[in-house]
């Protein structure tokens, strides 16, 4: 619930924004009796006009945490005049 707060808070304010690039790079995610190829992501952070690539690669299907650790750390940090 905190993280949706958090969120809400970026995107209202238009001055913090992560989301994922993907690279060249597959991995296999089996799903039930399928088998999915998806690429590796990268997350990508905007604050204000400056634009961040990360460093670190994630698997699709394991980066909503990460995200919401990048956005419950810039609504801490946040300043309440």
């Amino acid at each position: 619930m905190e993280c949706l707060e958090a969120i809400s808070w970026a995107l209202k304010g238009k001055h913090l924004r992560v989301y994922p690039v993907t690279t060249k790079e597959n991995y296999t995610h089996k799903v039930g009796k399928k088998t999915n190829n998806l690429s590796y992501v990268k997350l990508v952070i905007e604050i204000g006009n400056a634009k961040h690539l990360g460093k670190e690669v994630y698997k699709q299907h394991e980066i909503s945490d990460k995200v919401c650790e990048i956005y419950l750390h810039y609504y801490n940090k946040r300043t309440i005049k």
